[in-house]
Order: structure tokens, then sequence, then C-alpha cells
């Protein structure tokens, strides 16, 4: 017989019932008591004692339909859902005005991944009772494991006007407009919620989520405020207003807003990272690399810890020794490009020009997208020498961006190095019509095509017009 342990803060009929249990004994109780008594167990997690608990209760009162329901949602806890299932079906014929009968029922097709199945048994208990909000939002989640989020919203909608503090709700409408990314109309409507609700603070919250999302930081910042002025405990809100402070480059008050998350709980790596990109961007290099370093101890699979710590070497002249902590992140996370061509630029400035080449062509299979990886990988080919590689490398980046203006000047460079003076003017010419202004930022990196006649003519004709 499994033991029952006294404890000094449970209900006088609860020590009464394990105190039978002890002496093997059969006392009366009270129907509601022992409703009581396993709702306690349950609450406690104490499933055995409920159960134990139930077949007791079963026995004095038969026909109460109660611990059946109980027993049915305990046995799915331990996984057993046909039987559960089978029971719920037996209750249904006498209990079938108990909307938690259906709401059982709901949780355990959830448990079986059957959403729609799920939803049917909720909505029936929506039938009997339309005041139950937990039932709006387990609908809700299900419509989301359909990924069908508009009417998931429909559902938190519902639940909000029954409960407008119920925070999993905004969390989850906040979600589907995030998912959807219909950022607009979750601002919307977090602003007209916020009108009627101005101290909740997961509206502001959402809110600053949403706006940050439009790279609204400013805004970001002041509804994260705004949630703060309601919790000044809202750890995830000040580290929220401090991203979007980093993003719109106010790095201090970034970095003071990052530390005030220590005051609410346990330093985490991503927030050291957080501080030490902010430094880095302030040209503190030793606190940067202070604040990496911390990074690196709480979470030594940060990679871009390891790679910052590298940067910040660098930054320090002493590129050499960065390798080591670049290649640390690298093997932490092989298929970032940013990762390679950073350990790319400096291997080349240790003139390790094979090493830089390889790291190059690992940005261009992991990032092709990167367009500045292109002119990077032509240029050093370029420079070892190697024209006719550039050029096959520049054929494959157009068609990775045939219509990017940089590409397509980068690709006249690159002709004009293989001697094909009249295709690189057909190219120069496009880009010129493109995007004549870009020629005063790259006019250094076009070496050949600068000093080019023709090329030279184009521009006369293009500042004439203009």
């Amino acid at each position: 017989m499994e033991e029952f342990h006294l404890e000094d803060d449970i209900s006088p009929m609860v020590s009464r019932f394990e105190e039978m249990i002890k002496q093997n004994d059969a006392y009366y109780f009270e129907r509601h008591d022992l409703e009581d008594i396993v709702d306690y167990y349950i609450n406690t997690n104490h499933h055995q004692k409920a159960l134990k608990a139930i077949r007791f209760a079963t026995n004095q009162y038969p026909d109460s339909t109660f611990f059946l329901l109980r027993k049915s949602q305990l046995i799915a806890a331990e996984g057993q859902y046909d039987e559960s299932l089978n029971l719920l079906e037996q209750l249904e014929i006498f209990e079938s005005g108990n909307p938690e009968v259906f709401v059982t029922k709901g949780s355990i097709y959830s448990m079986l991944a059957r959403p729609k199945d799920a939803i049917q048994s909720y909505k029936q208990a929506l039938r009997l009772d339309r005041k139950i909000e937990d039932v709006y939002l387990f609908i809700a989640f299900e419509f989301q494991n359909m990924n069908m989020y508009g009417q998931a919203a429909r559902y938190l909608r519902r639940c909000l006007q029954l409960n407008p503090d119920n925070e999993a709700a905004l969390f989850e409408m906040s979600l589907c407009f995030d998912v959807t990314a219909k950022f607009n109309s979750g601002i919307k409507f977090f602003n007209a919620f916020l009108d009627k609700n101005p101290y909740s603070k997961v509206a502001w919250y959402a809110l600053g989520h949403l706006y940050s999302k439009l790279q609204k930081f400013k805004l970001a910042a002041e509804a994260f405020d705004f949630a703060i002025v309601v919790d000044d405990n809202f750890a995830a809100a000040w580290f929220n207003k401090a991203n979007a402070l980093s993003a719109s480059e106010k790095y201090l008050e970034a970095i003071a807003a990052y530390e005030e998350t220590f005051r609410l709980e346990e330093p985490e790596a991503t927030t050291f990272l957080y501080i030490g990109e902010c430094y880095e961007n302030l040209n503190e290099n030793e606190l940067a690399l202070e604040f990496y370093e911390k990074a690196v101890k709480l979470d030594e699979h940060l990679s871009d810890a390891w790679v910052g710590i590298g940067v910040i070497l660098d930054c320090l002249s002493r590129t050499k020794e960065s390798l080591q902590y670049i290649k640390r992140g690298i093997n932490i996370d092989p298929t970032r490009g940013t990762f390679w061509f950073i350990l790319g630029d400096m291997q080349l400035k240790l003139d390790f020009y094979q090493e830089a080449e390889e790291c190059y062509k690992r940005v261009t299979e992991f990032e092709p997208e990167n367009v500045e990886i292109w002119v990077f990988l032509s240029n050093l080919l370029i420079q070892l020498k190697r024209p006719e590689e550039a050029l096959e490398t520049m054929a494959l980046a157009l068609k990775y961006h045939p219509d990017e203006v940089r590409i397509l000047y980068q690709q006249a460079e690159v002709l004009l190095h293989n001697a094909k003076e009249k295709e690189a003017l057909i190219f120069a010419q496009q880009a010129l019509s493109k995007d004549f202004s870009i020629l005063t930022t790259i006019d250094d990196e076009l070496p050949r095509l600068s000093l080019n006649t023709e090329f030279r003519r184009l521009i006369d004709l293009y500042n004439n017009e203009l």
C-alpha cells in the first residue's frame, strides 16, 4: 500500500482521510468532503493519492459523476487517453449539461493532436456556458495549431471581452498578429484595447513588440516604458526597451535598461552579449570585451559572443589572436555567412590570401543574398591575378542579383580587367541608368572603370542630363 505522509498545512478533513488510509480502515465522509479531498490532491499534484481517494469515494457514492470526471482527467494526464474518453462517453449520458465534461474531452483531443475534435468539444462546452473564458483561449490554441490565426484571434477577442486582464489571451493575440505579419492591424487593436484598459502592462508590451517589428523603435521604447510604469518589475519590458533603444543607437540608455534586468532576474548570457555590442558601437572596446567574456562564461555555446571577442581583439590590434575566437564561433554555428565574412577579412588583413578566399567562398554558399561578398571575392581574385575566375564569380552573382546596381558596376569593373571593354560599358550604362548617385560612394572601388575614357564620357552625358 502507498505510504501517506501527513503534512502540517493540510486541512483537518484531508488529515482524517490520510489517517484512515494509514489505519487501513473505512470512515464515513460527506460527499462534498471527499470532493474537496480529491481536488486538494489534484491541485497539489498528488495524483496517485487522488486516484485512491476516488476509488474510496465511488464505493461510498457510486452514483456520483464528479468522481468519474476527476478520474478521467487524472488518467488522461497519465496518457491513458482511450480509457479516459470511454469514461467521458459514459458521463455524457448522465452529465450532458455539464460543460466540464466537454472541456475535459476537448483537452484530451488536444493532447492527441486532434484539433478539430478538440474544437468541437470545446464549442459544446460553450453552448452550455458562454462565460468560461479559458475555453475561448483553448479554442484559439487549437486554431493556432492548424495555422488558422484569423480564427484564433476571433476567439481571443471573445476571451478578452469576458476578461480584459487575461494575460495569456493578450500574449496569444500578439502572436497572431506577429506570425501573420499584420503588424499595423495589431497596433490598431492594442491601441484601441489600451484606450479602455490603460493599465494593462501586457497590452503595452505587445504594442511595443509590434512597433519593433515595423522598426518604429522610438514608439516601441515608449510603449515598453508604459508597461514599466504599470509594473517596474516587468523584466521582459526592460529587456525589450533596451533592444529598442539599442536599435535607435541610444546605446548608453540601452545599457542602463539592460542592467535593470539584473535587478529582477539572474543575468543571462544574451544580455551580456547585447551590452557588449552597445559598448562596441560606442568604441568602448575594453568594456565590450569584458561583457563578451562574461557572456561566454555563462554560455560557452553563444557563437556571437565568441565572434564579438574576435572582432574586439582585431580593433585592439590583436588580429592574429582574434582568429581562434572567430573560428570557435564558426565551430558552434558553421553556416553563419557573416562569421565566415569576418574571418575572411581577418585572414586578408594578415595576408593569408588562400584562407581569405576560402572564407569568402563559404559566404557565397551560405548567404548568396549578401551583395557585398561578391564584390569582395571578385576583388580578391583580381588582386591574386585571376581575372577570369573573378568574371566567373560575377556571372554567378548576377544570377542572384540581376538588377542590383552595385553588382552591375562591379561586373563592368571585372570585365575591364578581362579586356572586355564593350561588354563592360553595356553593364556600366545599365548601372548608371539605375543609380547615378552611387558612384560618389564607390568611385575608389572601381579603379579601371573610373579611368576608362568612354565611361567618363558616359558620366558627362548623365551630368548634362541632370
